[in-house]
């Protein structure tokens, strides 16, 4: 048997209660259709009709809330694990677009704070330590979840909750950051416009509003993932 209108219904039930990656989420569904058919199968084989072996086989399956239930912690563990990985292999990227952009604009980097530099924005005083924090913020979130998704698990209880707070964290933690940079650019911009490099400055601005959109994006369903397993 391919397919029988009650086991698709029954999916989309089990379907609607399923956060975390799509792919994930159409792995178990996928794994979950498989059996059902081999159950309606088997039980076609024994002799009953197909209505009957289908309404048996979901009836044994269970309720598609509690299916659901029994998935989503582990789809939340994929998700704050898949959410701190993206953050962490973009954070070095659009950093070394913005310093790639300040050094074409000729913001002299100097062993001295960043609001002292030679060229700095006149909002670096309060910018530069707020993107700092938010980096700090970032990096503990990214090793929070980390470690509540990996070996470190059975010192964890509530791992799914830990990892899903801790990699809502980062992301805002990188949404943070990329704000207080797009703030330093909008200060030079209007203190001395005319000192920044055009192309490299609009590369690095499109990387960072593209990260504290998606990044923002992510820590949302990532609370919403946390919510769901209670």
């Amino acid at each position: 048997m391919t397919a029988h209108p009650g086991v698709d219904a029954y999916l989309r039930a089990v379907a609607a209660g399923l956060p975390g990656p799509a792919r994930t989420r159409s792995d178990i569904l996928a794994e979950l259709r498989s059996g059902l058919l081999d159950d309606i199968d088997a039980r076609r084989s024994a002799g009953l009709p197909v209505q009957a072996a289908a309404e048996a086989a979901i009836a044994e399956f269970g309720d598609p809330g509690q299916v659901a239930s029994a998935f989503r912690p582990h789809l939340a563990m994929i998700q704050a694990r898949r959410t701190v990985f993206a953050l962490a292999a973009t954070g070095p990227v659009v950093g070394l677009l913005w310093a790639t952009a300040a050094m074409a604009s000729h913001i002299a980097f100097r062993h001295a704070p960043p609001w002292k530099w030679p060229g700095a924005p006149p909002l670096s005083s309060a910018a530069f330590p707020a993107v700092a924090v938010c980096v700090l913020i970032v990096v503990a979130g990214v090793v929070a979840t980390v470690a509540a998704t990996g070996r470190l698990t059975r010192w964890l209880p509530e791992r799914p909750v830990v990892a899903t707070v801790s990699a809502a964290t980062a992301g805002f933690g990188a949404a943070a950051a990329d704000l207080a940079v797009l703030a330093l650019l909008v200060s030079q911009l209007t203190s001395a416009p005319g000192t920044l490099a055009p192309l490299p400055v609009a590369v690095a601005t499109a990387a960072s509003l593209t990260r504290l959109t998606l990044a923002r994006r992510a820590a949302r369903r990532c609370l919403a993932t946390r919510a769901s397993l209670t």
